[in-house]
């Protein structure tokens, strides 16, 4: 149908500037709106494909051996939610990930990786069952597997977040600088919770307003990194339905249970993960005795610029 100021319109165009009054609706919508349908991996399906990149691809011959999980809505980059990446790698008795740095905030939580460690800016930090270890941006970080036995980590970053601000820096490290690795626990509380500490933390605090209890990582009084903010939640009934403008990738450290979110509903149990898009309700359910999920999110970056909005029902 034809307007009175198609003319008009066309000529702006023609000049690279666009009128707000036809497109008003377009860049102001009344709400977010998620690219992104909640995703689901399941530990069992991915186990075969931690076995197979330990045997087939060589730690001397890569960065870093892990796999990221993907979200199809995004086009095909590496991306499992908004802002957010998951992931698990994988070490083989004796292999060391080269040591690097970037403007990227990232954490390693401890799955399967008794007799790994991580070296983070000169601490050593151990990898012991349900360990979060950080890597804060530009921080030097470097993991090696000391133990007999193969390992394997959930990983998480924001590399989408700082890739869409066209703001990452990468600077690689050195495989022969043994010295990297020769260095103590002292000073890494710095960048370690233990995983005993966290959940003893856990079981003593109180029910939250959507039932399930809550324990936030902390430093300084507030989120972990300016830019990730991480939580460890247990869910014994069922909770209340809740959006937040902030995006999430849940790892099922213990346990079994559903979830709904938005139009979808998964079954998950041991070291499953899931998303949770931003401005979607999502609700949890154990199934039996309690479960414990660990949640990474971008929760910080909306607090930050005063976009955060939660809604609970």
């Amino acid at each position: 149908m034809s307007r009175s100021d198609d003319e008009l319109i066309a000529a702006l165009e023609r000049s690279h500037v666009h009128p707000l009054w036809d497109r008003y609706k377009r860049i102001t919508p009344v709400a977010p709106k998620a690219k992104d349908a909640p995703m689901h991996w399941r530990w069992r399906d991915l186990e075969p494909f931690t076995e197979r990149a330990a045997k087939e691809v060589g730690i001397e011959d890569v960065e870093r051996r892990a796999l990221i999980l993907v979200n199809p809505a995004f086009g095909g980059e590496t991306v499992t939610t908004q802002n957010l990446i998951g992931a698990f790698t994988v070490l083989e008795p004796g292999d060391k990930a080269v040591p690097h740095r970037h403007t990227a905030a990232a954490i390693r939580f401890s799955t399967r990786a008794e007799g790994a460690v991580t070296i983070v800016n000169g601490r050593r930090c151990e990898m012991k069952e349900g360990d979060l270890v950080l890597t804060p941006p530009m921080c030097w970080h470097g993991h090696i597997n000391q133990g007999a036995r193969r390992t394997v980590w959930f990983d998480a970053a924001n590399m989408p977040a700082i890739c869409s601000l066209d703001a990452s820096f990468f600077e690689p490290g050195t495989r022969q600088d043994e010295r990297f690795w020769e260095v103590g626990t002292e000073g890494a509380s710095e960048y370690r919770f233990p995983g005993e500490e966290m959940r003893r933390q856990l079981a003593s605090s109180s029910v939250g307003a959507d039932g399930a209890k809550s324990v936030r990582y902390m430093k300084n009084g507030g989120s972990v990194m300016p830019t990730l903010d991480l939580f460890l939640n247990r869910i014994a009934g069922r909770t209340k339905q809740r959006r937040t403008t902030h995006n999430a990738v849940c790892l099922v450290v213990n346990g079994e249970g559903r979830s709904t979110i938005g139009e979808h509903r998964f079954e998950w149990s041991r070291h499953d993960v899931f998303t949770i898009p931003h401005w979607t309700w999502a609700s949890h359910e154990a199934r039996g005795a309690a479960a414990d999920l660990f949640i990474v999110t971008d929760r910080a970056i909306y607090e930050r610029l005063d976009l955060l909005r939660e809604e609970i029902q």
